[in-house]
C-alpha cells in the first residue's frame, strides 16, 4: 500500500469523474461559490455513484478500517470540490462509526490545521454528513470536544464547531452547548461565522424559540442583518420584522 498507489487510485477516481462532468454545472457552482473552490462539475449523487463503484473495482472493501480512513483524508488533498466532497462520502457511508471518534477528530483537526477544507461548501456537507453524524452517535464527550473548536483562529474550524448541531437540534441536551458555542462565533467578525449561528438559530428556534430570543436579545449587537434574518426566520412576521428594525436602527448597522 504505496503512497504512489494511492495516488493512482484517486487518479482512476477522478477519471471516472471528469468522465460525468458538465461545463454547466461547473459554471454554475463555480459562479455560487464566487470562486471559492474549483469544481469539475459533478454533482452528489453522481460522486457518491462513482465512489461506491471506485471502492468496489479497487477492493478497498475489504482494506482494515484505519488504511480506508488513510485514503479518504487522502481525498481532501486535491483541489476541486469534487474530490473532497467525495472524502467527505467516503468517511460518511463507510467509516465515520468504525473508529474511535477521538482519533477521527484528531485527523479532522488536521484538515483544518492544513487548511485542506477553506471553502463553506465543503465545511458544511463535512460538517452534515461526516461531524453531525457522529455527534448524533457518540453523544455529549464528542459534542464537547467539537464545540470547543469555537475557539479555533482557523474560521472554517471554528464555523465547523456549531453547525453539525444541526443533526441534534431536536435534543434539549445539546442546547447549552449550542448556545455557549454560538456565543462566541457571533462575536466574530467573519461573515462564516456570524451564517453559522443564524442558521442554527434558526432550527434551534422550532424546538426552543425562548432561548433563542434570549440570545437574540443578548448578543443583538453582533448579528449582521445577513444572520438575524436566518437566525428569526420561523419567527412570527411581526416578531422578525421588530427584530430587523431593531438592529438596524442600531449605529453602524445597514441593511446589507
Amino acid at each position: 500500500m504505496t503512497e504512489a498507489g494511492d495516488r493512482q487510485r484517486i487518479q482512476r477516481l477522478q477519471a471516472a469523474l471528469d468522465c460525468q462532468a458538465s461545463a454547466p454545472t461547473r459554471t454554475w457552482w463555480e459562479n455560487y461559490l464566487e470562486g471559492a473552490i474549483g469544481f469539475r462539475g459533478a454533482g452528489i449523487a453522481v460522486i457518491r455513484r462513482e465512489l461506491a463503484a471506485w471502492r468496489e473495482a479497487e477492493g478497498i472493501d475489504g482494506w482494515p478500517a484505519g488504511r480506508q480512513r488513510a485514503l479518504a483524508l487522502r481525498l481532501f488533498e486535491e483541489p476541486l470540490a469534487e474530490d473532497k466532497l467525495a472524502g467527505v462520502l467516503f468517511l460518511q457511508y463507510y467509516l465515520y462509526d468504525r473508529l474511535p471518534w477521538r482519533e477521527l477528530l484528531a485527523d479532522y483537526r488536521s484538515l483544518f490545521a492544513r487548511e485542506l477544507i477553506f471553502d463553506w461548501n465543503t465545511c458544511d456537507w463535512f460538517c452534515v454528513r461526516v461531524l453531525g453524524p457522529t455527534i448524533a452517535s457518540r453523544g455529549l464527550p464528542c459534542a464537547r470536544a467539537i464545540a470547543a473548536w469555537r475557539r479555533a483562529g482557523y474560521l472554517w474550524q471554528a464555523r465547523a464547531s456549531l453547525v453539525p448541531f444541526v443533526k441534534v437540534i431536536g435534543e434539549e441536551r445539546y442546547h447549552p452547548l449550542i448556545e455557549t458555542t454560538a456565543a462566541t462565533l457571533i462575536a466574530r467578525q467573519e461573515r462564516f461565522a456570524k451564517t453559522a449561528v443564524g442558521w442554527v438559530l434558526r432550527d434551534l428556534s422550532r424546538p426552543a424559540k425562548p432561548r433563542v430570543e434570549r440570545f437574540v436579545q443578548r448578543h443583538l449587537a453582533d448579528f449582521s442583518v445577513e444572520a438575524l434574518r436566518n437566525a428569526t426566520k420561523y419567527f412570527p412576521p411581526a416578531e422578525r420584522k421588530d427584530w430587523l428594525a431593531r438592529l438596524t436602527s442600531a449605529p453602524g448597522k445597514t441593511g446589507a
